[in-house]
């Protein structure tokens, strides 16, 4: 038996390939993982709805991370497990800002998304993970609510200068991340993937040293030190690899599931 009862697997850029679908051999060594008695979960940046079909193609039935762990939702049950939402006053000064400046804004609400226009930058996001959006025009009247979570979608160097100005702005009420190049990402100050990791962990009665993380992302980086083995992908950032215990393959080659074959192969030596 694997030292190991719980596994937490990121998406994009670590479960999915540069096609955003799980490979076969990715897919089989997730499979394996669960055979060998390790509870498997994903561990989203994604809304609740668009990940559950990649844990349904691999037989996950169980919790759910969704929203960089601001959402913790049973996928059988239905039951949430844990929400937390962005305060009304922050998520308006954000509308506002994107609104005055012509940002595209992406407003997730009750586990829907909510968009003032599908320009280029939704469609950017459209491609990138399938999830589908309502246009409703303008996003201002949506001021007053409390989204799961908020992004930002820009190019790059915009992007970085942003996160400078959020963070100076917001960054006392709100845990704001960079995601992607493009992706600037507004939610509870108190939401991560580590503590949701850590929750998890708890309401299933598994100890922290029996618990895996694999991630590529710096918003990755609270489940990865939180685990108790906790692996950064080859081509993950330094700051990412950095905080890691053990380094993976690319994603891009499949890395995931190889340094899942490693782990198996290890016990059985």
């Amino acid at each position: 038996m694997l030292p190991y009862r719980l596994a937490a697997i990121d998406l994009d850029g670590t479960l999915l390939g540069p096609d955003h679908r799980i490979s076969p051999r990715n897919a089989c060594a997730v499979r394996a993982l669960r055979d060998h008695g390790v509870t498997c979960v994903i561990a989203s940046g994604r809304m609740h709805q668009a990940t559950v079909r990649f844990a349904e193609e691999l037989g996950i039935d169980g919790p759910l991370i969704s929203y960089n762990g601001a959402m913790v939702r049973d996928i059988r049950t239905r039951e949430v497990w844990h929400h937390l939402r962005v305060p009304a006053e922050a998520a308006a000064e954000v509308i506002r800002f994107c609104a005055e400046h012509r940002y595209h804004l992406n407003y997730y609400l009750n586990d829907h998304l909510y968009v003032a226009e599908r320009g280029p930058w939704a469609e950017f996001y459209v491609r990138q993970t399938g999830s589908p959006m309502e246009v409703i025009g303008d996003l201002l009247p949506l001021q007053g609510t409390e989204p799961t979570k908020m992004i930002l979608i820009e190019a790059p160097d915009t992007i970085q200068r942003l996160l400078g100005v959020f963070r100076g702005r917001l960054g006392n009420v709100l845990y704001i991340t960079r995601t992607n190049p493009e992706y600037l990402e507004f939610m509870n100050i108190q939401a991560n993937k580590g503590s949701a990791l850590e929750l998890v962990a708890e309401r299933l009665g598994v100890a922290r040293e029996e618990t895996l993380a694999f991630g590529d992302g710096e918003n990755d980086i609270p489940m990865i030190r939180w685990a108790g083995l906790g692996v950064a992908m080859g081509d993950a950032a330094s700051v990412v690899q950095s905080a890691a215990d053990a380094i993976a393959p690319p994603h891009d080659e499949d890395g995931l599931g190889r340094l899942i074959e490693a782990l198996i192969a290890d016990r059985r030596d």
